[in-house]
């Protein structure tokens, strides 16, 4: 179960980073920010590789990339649908009298949206989890869990006696 529940968060975390624009110099797309629109390849790639390298068939991993496509889109309109909200909240809070009730019924709708947003994520998630094999669902969690302990050590650095281990 912590498995299956570390690489929900990791698939999430992959969704949520999948969604990230290019910032110019340095940001998601490289040195020199990648080109316009290009938001997602990267970590469409990584998530193909970690595919490719647990022996998934190229005409499946075609399947679940469409499928991220679609969850992606879906995604997207989630999260416009949360920025239309936040700019409807921000100016009522910007009122002379701000309707408490309509700022309330903002942050509601904003959590549902939130919610619905992780369930889209989820369920695509568990979705592929029990579309691979046994072995290959093995193997993408020990990907996971390796990819997750070299992030770590990159972000934290070594530790405070100086060894990496």
């Amino acid at each position: 179960m912590r498995k299956l529940m570390f690489f929900a968060i990791l698939m999430t975390s992959a969704l949520a980073l999948a969604q990230c624009p290019n910032h110019g110099k340095g940001g998601p797309g490289g040195p020199e920010g990648g080109p316009k629109g290009d938001h997602k390849g990267h970590m469409m790639m990584m998530h193909d590789e970690m595919l490719k390298e647990i022996g998934v068939a190229e005409a499946q991993r075609a399947e679940f990339r469409a499928s991220m496509h679609e969850t992606h889109k879906k995604m997207m309109d989630i999260q416009f649908k949360i920025k239309e909200e936040r700019i409807a909240m921000k100016a009522e809070a910007e009122k002379a009298s701000p309707d408490k009730a309509k700022l309330q019924k903002s942050i509601q709708k904003i959590a549902d949206l939130r919610r619905d947003q992780t369930l889209l994520m989820e369920n695509h998630k568990l979705e592929m989890l029990l579309k691979l094999t046994p072995d290959q669902r093995k193997k993408a969690l020990e990907f996971m869990q390796n990819r997750k302990k070299m992030m770590m050590n990159h972000m934290m650095g070594p530790g405070p006696d100086g060894d990496d281990d």
